[in-house]
């Protein structure tokens, strides 16, 4: 019997676990579980998505360049998508998006790194957006004809890519972009906005772009609109090949529309390597799971509305001094951070739980690769950071962990919460006792 251990000192320790605005402690079910969906064969499911367009699928990325279809309790036998990408270090298919208009238009984007038929390393893969549409015949099958490329930024080593996107009620596409790999940020690269070559020195960004060699926009969020072109941008899109139209345009209220020597595609920056990140389906928060280096991961919630932000890196870590830092220069706070202990190495997440079992219904729910533990957190007025975590424990001091290395989440149609494990296997919450609808688990 699985449920909630009592909060753990680590991550903000608060004396209970509150419901948003309730001021009462709220729980999970004592019988919830994390069930295999039963979708054998897969090599590092590293993603988990659903589009709306009524079919009720399940989309189901691995890192080796394959999606398949996870539709009434079974793995279509055909591939959705088979490419071929670079899986050095943390390279590979990272990321999936359907377009909001997918019923009508049948595009959906991909987060990849480029394949390389020399080597994936030198030089390095570029990080880039891809675009599809699905085949014309058949909607269980993409078509690889479709392809484009949207968007590329230049990394300098195989970890670090951040690599999901999704898009926001806002109708933009949304990038998450690590910094590039290199421990400390000894380049900068999540502080500049602009180009930078990796010279050891954080402080100086560039006035252009050095013949090709110059780094912009590792260690960020993007957001472009992919429903337009610019047929001729300037040099501040940065994502694009210079000299050629480009395939999406800039949202008016970018924050660095109107400047000079900025990259417009950037959004929010100051991040690590925001390895998975998620909008509220509720109320299209962002919520981020920012991976950190020798101490702390963390958390951070960007509330709908609130503009463009610095997470922090790298003069923190979580809520921390990092290094010879004085000042936390950042604008928000993470909500939750935790310490490498335990075992504990990299956060994997999350999502705000939305789905059918109500007693989850507002938790944040997130792992850990290394520990393989499962957290959940809610807002806590007691906790310097507002919120505060927990464990999931089927007794105490008994953590409760999924089966391989987590290394994704994702909704499906129903709002029903997936985690992935690297070893090949996905699993899906379920709980009988707090089920709010009898079809939640998509089965009929």
């Amino acid at each position: 019997m699985n449920r909630l251990a009592a909060p753990f000192a680590l991550i903000f320790g608060a004396l209970a676990l509150l419901s948003a605005g309730s001021g009462t402690a709220q729980t999970v079910p004592a019988d919830l579980t994390m069930t295999d969906i039963g979708a054998a064969g897969l090599s590092a499911p590293i993603a988990v998505r659903s589009p709306n367009d009524g079919s009720g699928r399940t989309f189901i990325v691995t890192r080796g360049g394959t999606i398949r279809i996870w539709q009434n309790g079974a793995l279509l036998p055909t591939p959705f998508l088979a490419i071929s990408v670079c899986q050095s270090g943390e390279q590979g298919l990272l990321g999936l998006a359907f377009h909001p208009q997918f019923a009508t238009n049948g595009k959906f984007y991909l987060q990849l790194s480029r394949f390389n038929a020399a080597s994936c390393t030198s030089p390095m893969a570029d990080q880039v957006t891809m675009e599809y549409t699905v085949s014309v015949g058949d909607p269980n099958v993409a078509d690889p004809a479709s392809a484009r490329e949207i968007l590329t930024v230049k990394d300098v080593a195989s970890n670090h890519n951040g690599g999901d996107l999704h898009f926001g009620a806002d109708g933009f596409l949304y990038i998450s972009m690590g910094d590039g790999g290199p421990q400390n940020n000894p380049h900068g690269f999540a502080e500049c906005q602009w180009w930078k070559t990796a010279n050891n020195n954080p402080a100086s960004c560039l006035s252009s772009n050095p013949a090709g060699t110059g780094f912009a926009m590792l260690g960020k969020i993007l957001r472009i609109d992919i429903n337009g072109t610019t047929s001729s941008p300037s040099t501040e899109l940065c994502g694009n090949t210079a000299g050629n139209p480009a395939r999406y345009r800039i949202p008016v209220d970018n924050p660095n529309v109107g400047t000079s020597s900025t990259c417009d595609e950037i959004y929010h920056y100051g991040l690590r390597n925001p390895f998975r990140f998620s909008f509220d389906r509720s109320n299209n928060d962002m919520v981020i799971g920012d991976v950190g280096q020798g101490t702390w991961e963390e958390v951070d919630l960007i509330t709908n509305g609130s503009g463009p932000q610095n997470l922090g890196w790298s003069t923190c870590e979580g809520r921390q001094l990092f290094g010879s830092s004085t000042t936390c220069n950042f604008g928000l706070l993470p909500i939750l951070n935790y310490q490498h202990t335990g075992g504990r190495c990299s956060i994997t997440g999350g999502y705000r739980y939305r789905g059918p079992i109500t007693q989850l219904n507002g938790m944040f729910i997130f792992a850990d690769y290394c520990s393989r533990e499962v957290f959940f957190g809610l807002p806590d007025g007691g906790s310097p950071s507002g919120f505060s975590a927990t464990r999931w424990e089927s007794a105490p001091g008994v953590a409760v962990l999924v089966p391989s290395n987590p290394i994704g989440f994702g909704e499906d149609a129903f709002g029903n919460l997936y985690v992935t494990g690297q070893g090949g296997s996905v699993y899906r919450f379920d709980s009988v006792s707090g089920n709010s609808f009898l079809f939640g688990n998509g089965f009929e």
